[in-house]
């Protein structure tokens, strides 16, 4: 082993932590516990004092206006970490946001540790929502604020999610923008709205079996398809056990150096774990897309990411999938040529419904279990992905206890996504046809109808159904839409407000969700 170029950038250290109950601990306390584990899990704590770098995934109160904390923040944290470790490291950085983060990250710090630009990375995250939900349901004042005058590198919040007619259109939660991808990969394959939910249940119940098994998911107990069925609807393909879960205290953490620093600070080969392969791209906006139900930046980022390992699918084993939603999963399962019915394992976490999903930084939980699983399985090569947005920013990770041959100094790792075509997206439509759509509910009952329109010149469009318009959001239930004509008339400034072209109330009066 000794033929190993030093400068090889190799996984050293993984930590997790879980809380189950409530306290009155920050993200950043709980992401410094991770980091304790991690330094644990690669020989010892006293490595805190060799790390030069220490990166922080964005917590979800600084990733928007509307996620906002009402008891402070950190204006630091990967200092509030460095003191809680007794680390002083050269950088802190805290990164953008998107669940595609901790994989995108990693493969910018495999390059810099290659280049000799750094030594030893700590890259932690974590969330604390449960404490926050907790603390404000029973009007408890908590103090997370932190003061630091060193210097951070604060990446921001990164580039827009959503075009602004969406958002005027009613898209205002991402589990809409993922029932509009799951509705028009239902539409492709030919499944009836209930065929559909009970393909995603099942697929959904085989991760919730791992979570189960799983001592740091935030949610005990296995979940079969028929509960997840039976759980209240959020939209028309989606109940409220197929999607993320951010009430969480969670956080993990990853150790990151090149062979010559471990074999100079003693970190034990027996740790080492090798990027074998690594890759990242983006989509264009929802609405845009040629074909909504698909995300071909990201089969081509796991294409880039198999040849740089020199890997065929048939040489993965291990696999964690990013699994915000059902759609999250197929798209990716669908890509590799996978199986997206449960008979597979896709996770090693157990997923964000199950498992949970610490914000921005669920993926790093998976490469944490990815960690462990390949120190067990050593000739093996395993696979992460990781997504941000609105299925719209995707990297993939390819990892194995193998020596790796890349020279990470030239790695290309970037997928071009602006070279995929876009349709264009107007802001006035009289008429057109369904691409893709979604009823959303508000409590029991569903409430308002969004869908993607295409207008006869090809122009993509974004409406909505008008408040109190009940007969069209009804008469779109239990039958798929999709292709059908609709008229179109403005509302408030961007809105647009739909309507089905043949009489709505012939066509549905049931109020019911059809289970």
């Amino acid at each position: 082993m000794n033929d190993i170029p030093g400068n090889t950038p190799i996984l050293v250290g993984a930590g997790q932590y879980v809380e189950r109950g409530a306290s009155a601990e920050s993200p950043s306390s709980l992401a410094a516990r991770a980091g304790a584990a991690a330094l644990a899990d690669a020989g010892g704590t006293a490595l805190a004092r060799a790390i030069d770098t220490i990166a922080v995934v964005r917590f979800f109160a600084d990733s928007s206006p509307l996620w906002t904390c009402a008891f402070g923040r950190s204006n630091n944290p990967p200092q509030s970490i460095a003191r809680a470790i007794g680390a002083n490291p050269r950088q802190r950085i805290y990164t953008e946001v998107g669940g595609n983060q901790p994989q995108s990250r990693l493969t910018e710090f495999a390059r810099d540790i290659a280049r000799g630009e750094r030594d030893l990375v700590l890259f932690a995250g974590a969330e604390a929502i449960r404490n926050q939900r907790q603390a404000e349901r029973r009007g408890t004042t908590l103090d997370w604020n932190e003061e630091f005058e060193v210097p951070l590198d604060d990446r921001g919040i990164g580039a827009d999610l959503f075009t602004s007619q969406e958002i005027h259109n009613g898209l205002v939660m991402p589990v809409y923008f993922y029932t509009l991808v799951e509705q028009a990969r239902a539409s492709a394959a030919g499944r009836s709205t209930a065929q559909q939910r009970a393909h995603s249940a099942e697929l959904m119940a085989s991760f919730s079996a791992v979570a189960a098994t799983n001592p740091y998911a935030q949610f005990a107990g296995a979940q079969s398809a028929q509960e997840i069925l039976a759980a209240a609807p959020m939209t028309h393909l989606y109940t409220r056990r197929m999607v993320a879960q951010d009430g969480v205290n969670q956080a993990a953490a990853l150790l990151m150096t090149s062979v010559a620093k471990a074999r100079e600070l003693g970190i034990p080969r027996d740790r080492w774990v090798f990027l074998h392969g690594m890759a990242e791209g983006a989509e264009g906006m929802l609405s845009e897309r040629p074909d909504v139900g698909a995300a071909p930046v990201a089969g081509a980022v796991l294409a880039r990411a198999l040849a740089m390992a020199g890997c065929s699918v048939a040489d993965i084993g291990p696999i964690d999938i990013y699994s915000c939603f059902p759609c999250a999963v197929s798209v990716i399962a669908q890509h590799l040529g996978l199986p997206d019915d449960g008979s597979r394992a896709l996770t090693l976490t157990g997923g964000l419904p199950y498992f949970g999903g610490p914000g921005n930084n669920y993926s790093m939980h998976g490469i944490a279990e990815m960690v462990w699983r390949l120190r067990r399985e050593r000739e093996a090569f395993g696979l992460v992905t990781a997504n941000g947005g609105m299925l719209s920013k995707h990297a993939a990770g390819i990892y194995s206890c193998r020596p790796s041959v890349v020279d990470w100094t030239r790695a290309d790792t970037a997928v071009g996504g602006r070279a995929f075509a876009r349709r264009p997206l107007a802001t006035q439509a009289d008429a057109g046809r369904i691409v893709s759509w979604t009823v959303n509910w508000s409590g029991d009952d569903p409430v308002q109808a969004v869908v993607i329109g295409e207008a006869d010149a090809g122009e993509r469009f974004v409406a909505c159904s008008a408040p109190g318009d009940a007969a069209t959001v009804h008469a779109m239930l239990g039958r798929d839409c999709t292709g059908h004509g609709v008229r179109v008339r403005p509302g408030n400034g961007e809105t647009l407000h739909f309507t089905l072209e043949q009489d709505a109330r012939a066509l549905r009066q049931s109020t019911t969700f059809d289970r």
